[in-house]
């Protein structure tokens, strides 16, 4: 089964989704930041490594995406869900190399950590190396409003539901098959929250009334362009939702929280 990228990236995402113990804030050992050239080598995306953090020949803009996801949401933060960026933060690439230390690499290595660790180290990073300031704001927005089509929902309530947490840092279990991909135990928030807007392009909010868990199977999606809805025969999260689980999306309005960047600062190289 051919899984598509903005799905596969919400997989990678969330898969690393973990609890820091209460009191610790790590830091990166070693930082590298260097404006990209030539001499760089080639562009690599953004990325943990088994000792630390790379993204290379990219824009800083991402690493916004990677440290600070909305409160209560996993994956990546989109791009359209932060404002006050100054131009040269998506204008310009740069390298960066972190490396853990050896007092964190133990806890690194474990991937329930990862992903929480990873965040509060570039959270360190950006206040220390960019004198980076946020905060989160609700502000109106176009969104998707997830409702229950005509025929009704196309999928079963879960019978039981797993205690010991899955890959979406909740007790959902997410299995790939051969026509899509099934989510056991999914509640229709963080369907809304977290798999939908990487591929409706935009915040969709849970209007359907479905209070409970549910064993449903999401099709392997493209992701539709920008554009309000999508033309052609194209499969997408527009066409498909309706026939394969009994939901479609409605353009509309709605307050959505963003990341606000109060002041940043472009880095002395190092």
């Amino acid at each position: 089964m051919n899984i598509c990228p903005e799905l596969r990236l919400a997989l990678a995402a969330t898969v690393l989704c973990g609890v820091m113990p209460a009191g610790e804030r790590p830091a990166f050992e070693v930082v590298s930041i260097r404006q990209h050239t030539a001499a760089s080598g080639p562009v690599e995306r953004p990325g943990p490594t088994p000792n630390g953090f790379r993204s290379i020949g990219l824009p800083l803009i991402s690493i916004f995406q990677w440290a600070y996801p909305r409160p209560n949401e996993t994956g990546l933060l989109r791009g359209d869900l932060i404002e006050g960026a100054p131009h040269w933060l998506s204008d310009e690439a740069w390298d960066i190399v972190a490396k853990v230390g050896e007092t964190d690499l133990a806890n690194w290595q474990k991937p329930e950590m990862r992903q929480t660790m990873l965040r509060a180290m570039l959270q360190a990073m950006l206040a220390d190396r960019f004198k980076v300031v946020t905060h989160y704001e609700n502000k109106e927005a176009p969104v998707y409003n997830m409702v229950v089509a005509k025929s009704g929902p196309k999928f079963q309530q879960t019978e039981t539901v797993n205690s010991d947490g899955g890959m979406l840092g909740t007790n959902v279990r997410v299995v790939p098959s051969p026509d899509g991909i099934q989510y056991k135990g999914i509640s229709m928030a963080i369907l809304a929250q977290t798999i939908l807007p990487n591929m409706a392009g935009r915040p969709v909010i849970d209007k359907t009334g479905l209070t409970g868990n549910y064993d449903l199977t999401l099709p392997d999606l493209k992701r539709p362009s920008m554009a309000p809805l999508p033309s052609g025969d194209d499969e997408s999260v527009f066409t498909a939702l309706p026939e394969a689980l009994g939901f479609r999306l409605e353009p509309a309005k709605g307050l959505v929280e963003k990341l606000v960047i109060d002041h940043v600062e472009r880095p002395a190289g190092n």
